[in-house]
C-alpha cells in the first residue's frame, strides 16, 4: 500500500485528475496519519518537480515569438508581486488543477528551486490539513471546515509576515524589466 499511495501522490500533479483530498484520505485509511503525510508531502513535491521540468522545456518552444512574449509580459504583471503567494494559495486550495500551475510556474519563468520551495510548504500545508484535521478538530472541540480554515488563515498571516520583514524595500519583480519588443 505505500508504494501505491506515494506512486498516486506522485502522478497526482502530472496526470491523476483526482482531487488530492480523496488520495490522502485514501492513504489515511490504507496506511495511517504519519506515513500518509510523509509520504504524501514527498510523493506530491516529487510530482511537482517532474511536472515544472516537463513544462519549463515545452514552455521554451511555445515562446518563440513576439506575441507569446507580449502575453507572457501581461500575465507576469498581472501576477506582479503576489505571484507567489497565489502560486501558494492555489496549491493548497483546489481552485486550479496542480497540472496547470506548474505549467504557469514555468511560464512565469519561476525557478524550479524556488518552485519546489512554494510547493514544499504548500504540499505540508495541504496534506497536512487533510490528515490530521480530523483528529486536531476532536482534540479542540472544533469543526473539520472550521480547523481547514484557521489553518489558511494562518497561512495566509504568516506570509503576509514575511514578506513585510523581508530585507529590500523593492520587490523582486519591480526590478525586472521586460522588453517585448514594443
Amino acid at each position: 500500500m505505500w508504494c501505491i499511495y506515494f506512486l498516486l501522490c506522485v502522478l497526482l500533479p502530472i496526470c491523476i485528475p483526482v482531487p488530492e483530498a480523496a488520495v490522502v484520505l485514501w492513504g489515511t485509511g490504507r496506511i495511517g496519519s504519519a506515513g500518509t503525510f510523509i509520504l504524501g508531502v514527498a510523493g506530491s513535491v516529487l510530482g511537482l518537480a517532474v511536472m515544472h521540468t516537463f513544462s519549463s522545456l515545452i514552455a521554451g518552444r511555445i515562446l518563440r515569438g513576439r506575441k507569446e512574449k507580449r502575453q507572457l509580459a501581461w500575465l507576469q504583471q498581472a501576477t506582479g508581486q503576489y505571484g507567489s503567494l497565489v502560486l501558494g494559495v492555489l496549491l493548497i486550495v483546489p481552485l486550479v488543477s496542480d497540472e496547470v500551475l506548474c505549467a504557469g510556474a514555468a511560464f512565469l519563468k519561476i525557478s524550479l528551486p524556488r518552485f519546489l520551495n512554494i510547493g514544499i510548504i504548500a504540499k505540508i500545508i495541504s496534506v497536512g490539513m487533510v490528515v490530521f484535521s480530523g483528529s486536531l478538530g476532536a482534540l479542540c472541540g472544533l469543526k473539520h471546515w472550521q480547523i481547514i480554515a484557521g489553518e489558511v488563515l494562518l497561512m495566509l498571516a504568516a506570509s503576509m509576515c514575511l514578506r513585510r520583514f523581508r530585507k529590500g524595500g523593492q520587490s523582486r519583480y519591480e526590478r525586472i524589466h521586460t522588453d517585448c519588443g514594443r
